[in-house]
């Protein structure tokens, strides 16, 4: 006898749910935050030195005039030495040595030195025009023309007549570059011995003012005869 299979049901599935609706939160708008406050900027000027540190912006110029007054100083006191007024150009010179150009102070110490060495010399006692002479002709040759010129000056005024000291004295100013004087003493010097005009042109101490009219007329140099 066939038996009925028993069929199983399936439990009726459940019903589903409707998807609940999500909430859209609005966001509450936030403020904007505030900038923070411009601070102020301490800015350094160019000019305003900063603590500490030394400003080149202002010790540059004051360097550069103390270095001029300091090359100044030098000129002078090279003048004064070479017209043998050792005083005073040492008084310059120790003004430059502590002038901030090393170099120019070190050349200023030389000739410091020079002057002291100089003005330490013992006075010298002349009393006849040879005395003159023979000290000028030394001062001469070192070049020193101004006291060359006074002893000659001195030694001509105790013997007007020395043709020697005339021409001596012509020969300094020749080297000084006065030539009007040089004229005036030579022509003195060729009055009292006419030798002198011959010994004058080729004296390599009026070389430098040959080309002076009067000194050419003198020697009569415009008379000669150039070789054809």
């Amino acid at each position: 006898m066939k038996t009925k299979a028993k069929v199983r049901r399936r439990p009726a599935a459940k019903p589903v749910k409707a998807a609940t609706k999500v909430r859209r939160v609005k966001a509450k708008a936030t403020k904007p935050a505030k900038p923070a406050p411009k601070t102020k900027k301490h800015t350094q000027s160019a000019a305003a030195p900063v603590p500490g540190r030394i400003s080149h912006v202002s010790a540059q110029p004051k360097t550069n005039k103390l270095a001029a007054k300091q090359q100044e100083q030098y000129d002078e006191a090279m003048k004064l030495f070479y017209a043998q007024k050792y005083d005073r150009a040492d008084t310059l010179f120790q003004k430059v040595i502590q002038g901030p150009d090393k170099t120019l102070a070190h050349h200023a110490q030389v000739h410091s030195n020079i002057c002291a060495s100089r003005a330490k010399q013992p006075q010298v006692h002349l009393k006849t025009p040879e005395d003159h002479y023979n000290y000028a002709v030394t001062m001469l040759n070192a070049r020193r023309l101004e006291e060359a010129t006074k002893h000659l000056e001195a030694a001509i005024r105790l013997a007007p007549k020395a043709d020697h000291l005339h021409y001596a004295l012509a020969a300094a100013h020749a080297l000084q570059g006065n030539s009007e004087n040089a004229v005036q003493r030579l022509k003195a010097a060729i009055d009292l011995e006419p030798q002198n005009r011959i010994r004058a042109r080729f004296d390599l101490d009026f070389a430098g003012i040959l080309d002076y009219p009067p000194l050419a007329s003198l020697l009569h140099l415009d008379r000669r005869v150039e070789p054809e």
